[in-house]
């Protein structure tokens, strides 16, 4: 019996550890993102009428790993790590985001990037190399 309860608890730190890592990004790429847009921390929500967080996505540059992750409902979409960071990066092209704009220019950039018009709330967190977070909550 003490053996079967090892083994199923060592299964269960396999699978949970597993899934830890699915967010991990390559440094190369993750610095690639600082580097050309500037965004250290990247984290949005967005919801729809029809949708409570109908689109999430998130990049963090950390010292020790880096990660994303993208989630979006209305395409039934789920990314993890370098796909994820592949899909935001694209929407960052869109973006042309800038450390000193306006919060409501940034809400406005951050949804026509991701390409939700119909937005009710964006709660977006957001931090640029060199520059302190900004956490920012929109409501229509």
């Amino acid at each position: 019996m003490k053996k079967w309860i090892s083994f199923t608890l060592a299964c269960c730190l396999l699978i949970v550890g597993g899934c830890s890592d699915q967010n991990i990004v390559p440094k190369k790429e993750a610095a690639n993102v600082v580097d050309t847009y500037g965004i250290t921390k990247f984290h949005v929500t967005i919801e729809t009428k029809e949708e409570k967080k109908a689109l999430e996505a998130s990049f963090a540059e950390k010292k020790e790993r880096s990660e994303a992750e993208y989630l979006n409902k209305k395409q039934e979409v789920a990314l993890h790590g370098k796909k994820a960071l592949e899909k935001i990066t694209k929407a960052f092209d869109k973006m042309d985001l800038d450390p000193e704009a306006e919060e409501t220019e940034l809400v406005k950039k951050v949804a026509e990037g991701f390409g939700i018009k119909d937005y009710k709330m964006i709660r977006l967190e957001i931090t640029f190399k060199g520059h302190d977070s900004k956490e920012i909550m929109f409501s229509k």
